[in-house]
């Protein structure tokens, strides 16, 4: 396929780990799909639902994207293991691993044009230094020389059951794996120095948008976030009001693919009015207790 079409190469494949309720393909889920199918010779959907309705086998059936049904364990990770149990992927030149935790507002063209020419084996979309240098799972595009060691590495450590042994073998490990080997990373938006502790997708979203990321987490268009995580959003001090963002992508994009309030009717917001009060009265407090140390 020539350039033009989107398609980088002949050989490539990317497997998208998709978990959601009921059998019906969420809106967003079925735009990113027809997004990436532009870029790939093969798409490969894989879902842990035991029934997909009429309508959207059709959907797949009529765009060429492959259905995988597995049982969900070991999160991602686990998905793409089975995946690459049915896909040699050491026989493609690009193989990307992608999950549905994102809104694809905007086409992938520029990324896609920017992974061409980057010279660095494994790319993605944001970065952190938590912990070490890693590239964020959301979105891994990985090439041809890194992936008969990415086969391997998936093969020696299979599938891993609790949330933080899959950080830190697969999120942190994997990056770390191929570092070790001279491969490089690289992202396509800047944390602007940002090496700190808080996670970059939510510490510099604004920066990311502006640098013209084509997605944003989920979570924030939903407010789906884990108890645990809010604490530390107060701390840095996070907008959790999603038309704020919903907004500034519409501000900053004129081409976007798709429809916000569409998006909305996928899922209500999982923080009630006073959830988000409470939420905003410990930010403030976090503010003021800083300010007020400052002076002492």
């Amino acid at each position: 396929m020539s350039e033009g079409t989107g398609v980088i190469n002949t050989k490539s494949i990317c497997f998208f780990a998709s978990y959601f309720k009921g059998d019906t393909i969420p809106y967003y889920i079925q735009v990113y799909l027809l997004e990436l199918k532009k870029h790939f010779s093969q798409l490969v959907l894989l879902a842990s639902n035991e029934k997909i309705s009429k309508v959207d086998l059709k959907f797949l059936e009529d765009n060429n994207i492959v259905l995988q049904q597995e049982k969900n364990e070991g999160f991602d990770f686990g998905l793409w293991f089975k995946a690459m149990q049915k896909y040699d992927i050491s026989n493609f030149d690009t193989v990307a691993l992608i999950n549905d935790s994102s809104v694809l507002f905007r086409s992938l063209d520029n990324f896609v044009k920017w992974a061409k020419h980057e010279k660095a084996d494994l790319l993605g979309m944001t970065e952190s230094y938590a912990v070490s240098h890693h590239i964020q799972s959301y979105f891994l595009w990985i090439k041809k020389p890194a992936l008969i060691h990415v086969k391997n590495y998936f093969e020696q450590n299979g599938i891993i059951k609790l949330l933080d042994d899959v950080i830190r073998v697969y999120e942190i490990g994997l990056s770390s794996e191929l570092i070790n080997k001279g491969f490089t990373l690289s992202s396509f938006v800047s944390n602007n120095g940002y090496k700190g502790e808080f996670a970059p997708y939510y510490y510099c979203v604004d920066s990311h948008l502006k640098q013209g990321i084509p997605l944003i987490k989920k979570k924030i268009i939903y407010n789906a976030y884990r108890k645990d995580e809010l604490f530390s959003l107060a701390r840095m001090n996070f907008n959790i009001n999603a038309d704020y963002y919903i907004n500034l992508i519409k501000q900053i994009n004129t081409d976007s693919l798709i429809d916000f309030e569409k998006v909305k009717l996928d899922q209500v917001s999982q923080m009630t009015a006073f959830d988000k009060f409470v939420y905003n009265f410990k930010r403030v407090m976090i503010l003021n207790f800083r300010k007020l140390k400052g002076k002492v």
